[in-house]
């Protein structure tokens, strides 16, 4: 569980960006979201092809990481490029709504799941941590100005089913993306 939490104050913390992507002007915004995306990949290069980058990386990360991570992309470097492509794909305030449903909805499902997860799925995810995505992910959508609830209950739903479901690719660029999407495309356009 100590692991775990120290995961999701990495998502707690990443609630910044979208929050300076609210009140930044959008250029601003952008190369804030490309330099840290930049980074990112920087560092995911040079742990692959540089023995001491790796060594390092590892030493300081290896608590955090998740075994399919320590060889593979790290949950972090997918949130980056998904909180930037959600800026480039989607307006300001889904965008936004995207991106706390994967600071916020994603923390939410994993720590109520390790704490309180009774009813799980062969994947290990629990129904009680995906209720918490729900209520978290509809809080966030009914929170920001210009979503309707309609809107906000799809988006939550979506984005909480996307981290829920035992999927093949990252959850955090599946919440993000898949989030604002439904958010976006079911019930704003």
């Amino acid at each position: 569980m100590t692991r775990e939490v120290a995961r999701k104050l990495i998502h707690l913390a990443a609630v910044a960006i979208p929050a300076f992507v609210w009140w930044a002007p959008a250029k601003l915004s952008l190369a804030l979201l490309a330099f840290g995306t930049a980074v990112a990949l920087l560092m995911e290069a040079a742990r692959r092809w540089h023995r001491w980058s790796r060594y390092q990386f590892l030493r300081r990360t290896r608590h955090l990481l998740r075994p399919h991570e320590r060889h593979g992309i790290a949950g972090a470097t997918w949130m980056m490029i998904s909180f930037f492509l959600a800026f480039l794909i989607f307006p300001a305030r889904v965008a936004v709504v995207a991106m706390l449903y994967n600071g916020l909805g994603d923390a939410a499902a994993a720590l109520v799941g390790r704490r309180w997860g009774r009813h799980r799925i062969p994947s290990g995810k629990s129904w009680e941590g995906a209720g918490a995505a729900f209520i978290v992910n509809l809080a966030v959508g009914l929170m920001v100005p210009g979503i309707p609830p309609v809107a906000a209950t799809l988006g939550a739903v979506a984005a909480a089913g996307l981290e829920f479901a035992p999927l093949p690719f990252d959850d955090n660029v599946r919440v993000t993306l898949g989030g604002g999407a439904a958010l976006w495309l079911l019930a704003l356009r």
